[in-house]
């Protein structure tokens, strides 16, 4: 297990001052009142601490084994949970809610998990008692919030990160698998139950795949492992000749700044479908801002300039020019933060109507 990053020493000057709405759930003087946010992945399992205005103060991370099940994540999740309590007690730090976000569909009323794509035994299982009960003895009877991933991400990047201060953002994020969220004045957009805002699944023509078989990281790899297979002197096979790892989209960047035209072919292939899914959000919600995350956004500039360049091309005149594309600006710390301020959110809610 990875120790806690502590960066520079927790002091109050560091921390934004609280919303007021959060002093109403503030305990002992002198305590900074922050939440535990969780991130469950297909293979990465962090948690950290957060405060009120987005900062994150202490994190720990670790690599799952998808093989393990889930049974084999809650073991992990339990000993991170216990360690990182821990550190934010040394450090005077008061736990007052827990957010997670789930890499999967989630019932957030219930708590509990839908199921999961990448590990079993997830379905049906209720995560947020779960975790209430394992930090019962250490915090007391703290409130537990269940997101999707997706939607903790969209609440982070819009209250603190790249759509800070927008009125409608629109997130999406590409990876294992591509999710979405929207944020309208600060509130997450909640359909049904079983979720919403599943950009991945669209299904562009009548019969053919969804996005992610066109525009996931899965899919980028395979292109690019393809390529590698057909130009071995190509610049990709002569980067995947230099690495350690297999052929993957972790090859773009490099062979994108020398100007690989193979490199931008790849790039584009997979940023057109995922531009056209982003033309109908647009036609049907006109958002002001849309922030690109996951994974395959760490290409950076590319990526974000492909997508925005053919989105435009997608929409009606009047649509035109089309919101701004942004890329996301919390990193890997997107899912933990979104998830620790809905968390708080939720907490300053109940204690305004005076819920315990």
């Amino acid at each position: 297990m990875g120790g806690p990053d502590l960066g520079d020493p927790v002091t109050l000057s560091k921390i934004a001052r609280p919303e007021e709405e959060l002093e109403a759930v503030s305990g002992a003087e002198g305590l900074v009142p922050v939440a535990i946010g969780i991130e469950i992945g297909g293979t990465k399992l962090q948690s950290a601490v957060v405060a009120a205005d987005g900062h994150v103060l202490l994190r720990r991370s670790d690599r799952v084994d998808p093989a393990g099940g889930a049974e084999g994540v809650r073991t992990v999740l339990a000993a991170q949970l216990a360690g990182i309590i821990n550190d934010a007690a040394g450090n005077r730090l008061a736990i007052r809610a827990i957010g997670i976000g789930f890499g999967g569909p989630v019932n957030r009323e219930q708590g509990v998990v839908s199921t999961s794509f990448h590990v079993g035994g997830w379905s049906d299982f209720p995560l947020a008692a779960w975790v209430a009960g394992q930090v019962r003895d250490s915090l007391g009877a703290v409130p537990v919030v269940l997101e999707n991933d997706s939607n903790a991400a969209t609440l982070g990047e819009a209250l603190v990160g790249g759509g800070r201060g927008a009125r409608v953002v629109v997130y999406s994020n590409a990876g294992s698998g591509i999710g979405s969220g929207l944020v309208i004045d600060g509130h997450l957009y909640r359909g049904r139950a079983s979720g919403e805002m599943e950009l991945g699944h669209l299904r562009l023509f009548p019969g053919g795949g969804i996005l992610e078989d066109s525009s996931a990281g899965w899919a980028i790899d395979a292109r690019v492992r393809e390529a590698v297979a057909a130009e071995p002197a190509g610049m990709l096979a002569k980067e995947a000749a230099a690495a350690t790892a297999p052929p993957s989209a972790r090859l773009l960047p490099a062979a994108l700044a020398a100007g690989d035209a193979t490199a931008q072919q790849i790039l584009d292939a997979a940023a057109g479908p995922y531009a056209h899914a982003l033309s109908h959000v647009v036609h049907l919600l006109n958002p002001d801002v849309i922030v690109l995350g996951g994974g395959v956004a760490t290409i950076g500039e590319p990526w974000r300039g492909s997508v925005a360049r053919q989105l435009e091309g997608f929409l009606m005149t009047p649509l035109r020019p089309s919101p701004p594309v942004q890329l996301a600006t919390l990193g890997e710390d997107v899912v933990p933060v979104g998830a620790a301020l809905a968390a708080l959110g939720d907490q300053s809610r109940a204690a305004r109507r005076g819920e315990p």
